[in-house]
């Protein structure tokens, strides 16, 4: 079967950046499974992924806008000053900060108000130009339940055998 909108896709993959350094892997986190066509995907991966099937692999170059997207085009949030650590906060500033999934982003301030700060969420990757291999694990079909909801949905392990 053929990777399309709609499949349940499992893929191994390892990302770097274009001077080969692997930031993320799945040999560290497991093979990823998403619903194909729904955007859980880098943009350009997604594309390149199109059509193939389990046992395929690829290399693929991936421009910014193809992945992490550039720095100017970072979602801005409003934050408020008690959130951010102690001393002076200014426009052009850059904090560290740890999204809910422990992922690591910067705060770029753009502006700086009495009770509040707008800055941008950037990742770390954003405007660089990244690779990405990739080995097709498994396709399938996605169940109703996945094509209505958007997402895949896993099936509890199960029970353990009774003696």
């Amino acid at each position: 079967m053929k990777i399309a909108s709609g499949t349940v896709v499992t893929l191994s993959f390892d990302i770097s950046t274009s001077s080969g350094e692997i930031v993320e892997s799945s040999s560290i986190s497991g093979p990823i499974t998403f619903l194909h066509g729904r955007g859980g995907l880098l943009p350009g991966l997604d594309r390149r992924l199109e059509g193939m099937r389990a046992g395929d692999a690829g290399t693929f170059e991936l421009q910014p806008t193809d992945a992490f997207g550039e720095v100017d085009d970072a979602p801005i949030k409003t934050i408020p000053r008690g959130e951010l650590p102690d001393g002076a906060v200014a426009v052009g500033g850059a904090f560290e900060a740890k999204m809910p999934g422990g992922q690591s982003v910067t705060l770029n301030v753009i502006e700086v108000g009495e009770q509040d700060v707008k800055a941008r969420i950037v990742h770390p990757l954003a405007g660089q130009v990244i690779g990405v291999s990739v080995k097709v694990m498994a396709v399938r079909e996605a169940t109703r339940a996945e094509q209505q909801g958007g997402r895949v949905v896993t099936s509890p392990p199960p029970p353990p055998p009774r003696h």
